[in-house]
């Protein structure tokens, strides 16, 4: 029997399987209406939390929001190790869903420990410490829940992932906003978020799996050792292109924070400068609401669909670059001014700044888009080149520029580490799609 007739016969009998429990599961509408839902609730959590933070807070205590809650993103990556892509892709079901899950266990533990020690090594004061650590242990939840959601993806039920997406994030936004507006303490409201999440992965991604999959997921790491050993090992190149890239992102604000510390730079700073990134953070995870076309992806590229393949490709390229357009001509226009109005400060200023910001923003979502693709060709290890080259420049110009310019500086250094990213992005892309045309030819 054809790899190919044995993957399809296995693909059936999972759909019965999931048609059986409920009649609409795993249509393709559910799938993608949920999964906007989903991902739209995910990306606006981290605007509402700095929404809430700027309006209820003073701004001191927003900044050291701010930059706590961009290290939490920064460390979740460590957490998330990038085996969602993975995972979601391995529709011949390579590793067991025990597998993963044992694997997301360790790299939690790696990210909380990691976190711990940059905080000691940073020299932070105990307050600041204290705040940064409970954002990172609330993204930890997070990621957790996040191998519960990479399953139900595998298992074409992205509608269930889009679920968990959407009631977690409203909730806990709904709660971080109450517990802020009634104690006015930035600690006390970063504890009862970590405590929602660590009740919502209970009540949601435990309750879902075990009611849809009967699935087993209780940790056996020292059972599990080599099939850890090789989902780390194959999602490193993953993990390193993901830090690297979110560590770009987060170059900014640590170089802000340390000036600010050091008295270079004005109480509020870093909270402008988040509010203005904040739309290109949300631009890179909304490409997560096209993910149910990479399960797709893999289908075509595994069942040798070709034709098929590259013109969702060029859907996804197309659907991006228009998009990108038509936002950065309304950002220019009125973007400043809505951000200013909802977050309840003056950003007219800084109208160029966030145009810059976009434009970086767009293209490292179509960057974004070949790793997508890189990985279903699973030559993800060949892009580690154009992260690194990315990393190299931002490291070597963000300092210089945001001392000289500020909030405009930083915006460039962004926009010029971008540039690059997707440049070195494509052309790596050309070169591994044209040498696997002239194999298959």
């Amino acid at each position: 029997m054809s790899q190919d007739k044995k993957y399809r016969e296995k693909g059936d009998i999972k759909e019965q399987y999931l048609y059986d429990k409920n009649p609409s599961n795993g249509s393709t509408k559910q799938n993608y209406v949920w999964n906007l839902f989903g991902t739209v609730s995910s990306s606006l959590i981290s605007v509402v939390l700095l929404l809430f933070a700027s309006r209820f807070l003073d701004s001191h205590n927003s900044d050291i929001f701010s930059i706590a809650y961009a290290l939490g993103q920064q460390f979740f990556v460590l957490g998330y190790f990038q085996i969602r892509n993975m995972q979601s892709t391995d529709i011949q079901e390579k590793y067991s869903f025990i597998s993963y899950h044992n694997t997301r266990i360790v790299t939690i533990m790696m990210m909380i420990l990691t976190s711990v020690g940059y905080v000691i090594f940073q020299g932070y004061d105990l307050y600041k410490s204290i705040i940064i650590l409970l954002l990172v242990l609330y993204r930890a939840i997070d990621a957790y829940s996040d191998v519960f959601q990479g399953y139900f993806q595998q298992q074409n039920r992205s509608d269930l992932a889009g679920k968990v997406q959407f009631y977690r994030s409203w909730i806990c936004i709904i709660v971080f906003g109450f517990s802020l507006l009634l104690t006015k303490s930035l600690m006390i409201s970063s504890i009862v978020i970590c405590l929602i999440n660590l009740i919502l992965t209970v009540v949601l991604d435990y309750r879902i799996s075990i009611r849809n999959f009967n699935t087993k997921f209780f940790p056996s790491i020292s059972k599990d050792l080599s099939s850890i050993f090789s989902i780390l090992r194959e999602a490193f190149p993953l993990f390193i292109n993901g830090f690297v890239i979110t560590y770009v992102y987060n170059e900014a604000k640590i170089d802000i924070d340390l000036l600010l510390s050091k008295g270079l730079f004005s109480n509020g700073i870093q909270r402008d400068f988040n509010v203005l990134f904040m739309p290109v953070f949300v631009l890179s995870l909304l490409f997560f609401v096209l993910r149910p076309l990479t399960t797709q992806l893999s289908i075509y590229w595994y069942e040798r669909k070709y034709e098929l393949f590259y013109k969702q490709i060029y859907i996804l390229f197309t659907t991006m670059t228009i998009l990108g357009v038509i936002i950065i001509g309304l950002g220019y226009l009125i973007g400043t001014e809505i951000l200013g109005l909802v977050y309840g400060i003056s950003l007219i200023e800084y109208k160029i700044p966030f145009v810059i910001l976009l434009t970086g923003g767009i293209l490292n979502v179509l960057a974004l888009v070949i790793d997508i693709v890189m990985t279903i060709f699973r030559k993800q290890s060949y892009l580690v080149i154009a992260y690194i080259t990315t990393f190299i420049v931002a490291k070597l110009i963000t300092m210089i520029f945001v001392k000289k310019d500020g909030i405009l500086g930083a915006s460039l250094s962004f926009l010029i580490s971008m540039t690059i990213f997707f440049i070195t992005s494509m052309l790596i892309y050309i070169l591994v799609n044209n040498n696997d045309k002239r194999k298959r030819s």
